[in-house]
């Protein structure tokens, strides 16, 4: 029997690492994405069954390389953990545009570009899950978050699952996970 494939992107010293160990445990072959490729090395020498595969995910094409090596590799992913995040943190009158803008390629466009690349799969499989992280950013009111939950509230961030396809095969479940 062939191990079941966890991608997880976002992966840096806290969570995303965090969310790659437990999968790791789980006798999943892990999938990592980030852009710093030494921290994700570092991290698959350390923990077995994991995969290092650096890209920027506001890159396409650097995506579609990292998505086309993971499943020559190890297989198409059945769980997609989005964990990429961007965040300003200030009030609206303080937050630079510029830099709103730069979330919302990391928390909704990056996330869609995944959803697309990997749902098909999933789908085909019958089963599979993409899991956006962060989303309970959007759903309360806090201080400074004003360049930080827009962008979150667009993964349809409620407590119910989004049906990726019409047959509900496969899922998108928010996650309810604070950054402050």
């Amino acid at each position: 029997m062939t191990k079941k494939v966890a991608l997880v992107t976002g992966v840096g010293p806290g969570t995303g690492s965090a969310i790659v160990r437990r999968f790791a445990e789980g006798r999943y072959d892990v999938a990592m994405i980030a852009r710093t490729e030494k921290r994700l090395m570092q991290l698959a020498q350390e923990t077995f069954g994991t995969h290092a595969f650096a890209a920027d995910v506001t890159d396409a094409d650097q995506m579609d390389e990292a998505l086309g090596r993971i499943t020559r590799e190890l297989g198409a992913p059945e769980v997609v953990v989005h964990n990429a995040i961007g965040g300003v943190f200030g009030n609206f009158q303080e937050i630079d545009p510029a830099a709103l803008e730069r979330n919302f390629q990391i928390n909704v466009m990056a996330l869609l570009h995944l959803v697309r690349r990997t749902a098909p799969s999933m789908i085909e499989a019958g089963r599979g899950v993409i899991i956006p992280s962060g989303n309970a950013s959007a759903l309360r009111g806090k201080a400074n978050f004003a360049g930080f939950a827009p962008s979150k509230a667009t993964h349809g961030c409620s407590p119910n699952r989004s049906r990726v396809s019409s047959d509900q095969r496969a899922s998108m479940l928010p996650t309810s996970s604070s950054t402050r």
